[in-house]
């Protein structure tokens, strides 16, 4: 899985496929239909452009379900993309903790198989960098990254948000619906 990551001209190439059979998790793209002459769907992500550095007067904070209380967790608003052909989110979070420091990366999100993928690191000079590996991992849920699993459920891959777009997921990042609020989030 090659990645090439540009800082100077942001961009991030991404040649990653997925092939699944009928019956399989993911065989379904996430706007399409069955359709019995199909046997087999190749999933192929789309170039991602690296967004400029998040700055402070653009991150929405969101509540994180029985999340580490010394961290408090953010999503860059002029970061949130969409891309309906490869059906991957892609947002930058900042992970801020309780004395101010803040860990950040520019990740992404696809919902048919509930996996995310981290293109890029803060380095702590406010660029990104490239990490070693770049690959689709499963969202798993543990007290540091419970935040991805809380995204996906409430936020990215809600499938009560019909017509996702960028700015549907930065509204209900801002708003969230009542799902989220029952819960104790935001």
């Amino acid at each position: 899985m090659p990645l090439t990551l540009l800082v100077g001209s942001y961009s991030v190439q991404a040649t990653d496929t997925f092939k699944a059979r009928k019956g399989e998790q993911g065989f379904y793209g996430p706007h399409e239909t069955y359709n019995p002459n199909v046997e087999e769907y190749t999933w192929v992500e789309k170039n991602a452009k690296l967004p400029p550095f998040p700055e402070d007067d653009n991150l929405i904070e969101f509540e994180v379900n029985s999340a580490n209380p010394r961290f408090r967790y953010f999503i860059d608003a002029k970061s949130v993309s969409y891309t309906k052909e490869d059906g991957v989110v892609r947002y930058t979070v900042v992970v801020r903790s309780r004395s101010g420091a803040n860990n950040v990366a520019f990740e992404g999100m696809r919902c048919s198989t509930k996996e995310y993928k981290t293109y890029a690191f803060g380095n702590g000079k406010g660029e990104f960098v490239q990490p070693r590996r770049s690959e689709w991992r499963p969202i798993i849920k543990n007290v540091n990254t419970l935040y991805r699993d809380n995204l996906a459920d409430f936020y990215f891959c809600n499938p009560n948000i019909v017509n996702v777009t960028a700015e549907r997921i930065v509204r209900e990042l801002k708003y969230p619906t009542t799902e989220a609020r029952e819960l104790g989030l935001h």
